[in-house]
């Protein structure tokens, strides 16, 4: 291919313009990957002046950038770190992209954890949902377009000649920027602690740090992960607590708590017969399973000064106090990295899977795999017992939650003005949640006949399609409220209402108060009459010094102000 030829300038200020006019597709996209982050996020928390200055401030780095790369003699290293800087920008700005499309947030600590811990299946199913053939195509146009930025293709006709004058202009960005810049750090210096204006490498990178420590915090935890037997007053009899954790489940898509399709069947018929407590007002500490289970299972909250696992977990707890303490789960048995979860398990005395597959495996069962678990493990129970029992719910794929014959609703069903692709899922949503219904109600009856309590609350909640939204799901970053509110039930059989009268009033006369889940040792504990050094009684919800007050803060917002109010996005 032939060009015009070009006259190289001889001055300083020449060269500086020919170098950057050589470069501007390169000048263009490195200014773009880095900044369109950045800009939606000070744009979603209309910080325009600050939009403004960091862009500035951006465009005259780039520049610099761009003259220091120019500077290097070796024409090969040269050619290396401008690909370098180029493409891995393209490549994190269409991960940004990506993930503000689907989870309207940037990249950050949660995204990199879910992606690291993500098995085949996982992988598989995460394809399907949120991928799909129509983002490989927009991949390939948005990295076609990237590598013709990069040769300059649209620029090689318009080459700078020594008489441009664009001094003024050019010195005036670099004024500008040190200006901005300069206005950034004693003026909004709080956006800079905050990472806000953190170029994608930088905060892909930190975040990328922060879960890879706490992934290799996880392998050193059972070495960590100690108990401290501080148990003050044991006057536990129950014979048998069940704790069924749920699994991504939305109390707003639920018939118990209004929804407008019959999908909970079997729960709105203990409710008409008075059997089962329905708490209205509970939320989850965060939106997904490892970070909710950090919180759920231990004496940590939001409020609490040490690591997690500095803390005494419940299942420990339930051990020292005289109970048989079980594991029964449908998630994975292992992971290449660990997971919390198995954690728990592993200190139970009885721990088992519905399958032993780890994060290569990619087959799952339905939950009513349990049962047989369950069956077992009550064949040889003890005097006390404490089940939990961890399901798959309401976790993405939702047509993968449930048999055939639960696909009760289609889309059809749904009185939604979405696409029917979305009314699809909404309906496999709905099934799921059906199913779901089944289940619980299913664990609830093998224990009828006897002295027991169980108690029902999925981790963390799920969007779908809300509000309008174009997203079905849950992240760490950035959650809605949709993500958070969970339902909350506790059943009794008749031998213990009988036995504890006092207790099953406590419960009914609770359910509408105010709860956030990262205080639910404390019940569970106040149920079972079990008080530990760690155990404060204003932080379960059926005790009467039940503190209603309490801030629910959830990545440092707080939700009954904020987000319990904000609309799906």
């Amino acid at each position: 291919m032939v060009y015009k030829s070009i006259h190289i300038p001889s001055n300083f200020e020449s060269l500086i313009r020919y170098a950057l006019k050589k470069n501007t597709g390169f000048i263009i996209g490195v200014f773009v990957f880095n900044y369109l982050s950045i800009a939606w996020s000070l744009w979603q928390i209309k910080q325009y002046m600050v939009m403004l200055l960091d862009g500035i401030l951006l465009l005259a780095g780039t520049l610099l950038l761009t003259l220091l790369l120019e500077a290097i003699p070796l024409p090969a290293i040269k050619k290396l770190f401008s690909n370098a800087f180029f493409y891995i920008s393209s490549f994190l700005c269409l991960g940004e992209i990506f993930s503000i499309y689907n989870y309207n947030a940037v990249v950050g600590p949660g995204i990199v954890t879910a992606m690291l811990e993500t098995n085949s299946r996982e992988a598989n199913e995460f394809f399907k949902m949120y991928v799909g053939w129509s983002w490989i195509i927009y991949i390939l146009l948005f990295f076609i377009i990237a590598f013709l930025l990069k040769k300059n293709i649209f620029y090689k006709n318009f080459l700078i000649s020594p008489r441009s004058k664009h001094n003024c202009t050019l010195w005036g960005i670099f004024s500008a920027g040190l200006i901005s810049g300069a206005v950034i750090i004693f003026s909004y210096h709080s956006f800079i602690k905050s990472n806000l204006l953190d170029i994608p490498i930088v905060r892909v990178y930190a975040a990328a740090q922060t879960a890879v420590s706490n992934m290799e915090t996880y392998k050193k935890l059972n070495q960590e992960f100690t108990f401290t037997n501080d148990i003050v007053q044991n006057n536990s009899t129950i014979p048998n607590i069940v704790f069924i954790l749920g699994e991504a489940t939305n109390r707003n898509h639920m018939h118990l708590y209004g929804y407008y399709l019959p999908n909970t069947p079997n729960l709105d018929a203990m409710k008409k017969e008075n059997n089962i407590a329905v708490f209205t007002d509970c939320i989850s500490p965060h939106s997904t399973t490892v970070a909710v289970l950090r919180d759920l299972f231990t004496f940590c909250d939001y409020e609490s000064k040490k690591p997690w696992y500095k803390y005494n977990n419940l299942i420990d707890v339930m051990k020292a106090a005289g109970y048989k303490t079980y594991w029964l789960s449908n998630q994975e048995s292992s992971g290449v990295w660990g997971n919390v979860a198995l954690l728990y398990a592993n200190h139970s005395n009885i721990h088992e899977f519905t399958t032993m597959r780890d994060s290569h495996e990619a087959a799952t069962k339905f939950d009513s795999a349990l049962f047989p678990l369950l069956d077992k493990a009550m064949l040889h129970s003890a005097p006390k017992n404490f089940y939990v029992l961890h399901l798959m719910g309401g976790h993405s794929l939702y047509y993968k939650r449930f048999p055939y014959v639960f696909s009760k609703f289609n889309k059809n069903d749904i009185h939604k003005n979405v696409s029917d692709e979305k009314k699809i899922v909404l309906a496999q949503y709905t099934n799921a949640l059906y199913y779901n219904d089944y289940i619980v109600s299913s664990i609830i009856d093998r224990f009828k006949k006897l002295n027991a309590i169980v108690i029902y609350l999925p981790d963390h909640g799920e969007t779908v399609y809300d509000d309008g939204s174009n997203f079905a799901g849950h992240v760490e970053e950035n959650p809605n409220h949709y993500m958070l509110e969970v339902p909350m039930i506790i059943w009794a059989s008749n031998k213990f209402k009988q036995t504890y009268p006092q207790k099953w009033t406590a419960i009914e006369q609770s359910v509408n108060r105010p709860y956030m889940t990262d205080d639910m040792i404390h019940t569970v504990l106040n149920i079972a009459d079990i008080k530990t050094k760690e155990y404060v009684p204003s932080k379960s919800i059926i005790n009467p010094a039940f503190d209603a007050l309490r801030l629910r803060m959830v990545q440092g917002r707080n939700y009954d102000t904020t987000i319990r109010f904000e609309p799906a996005r």
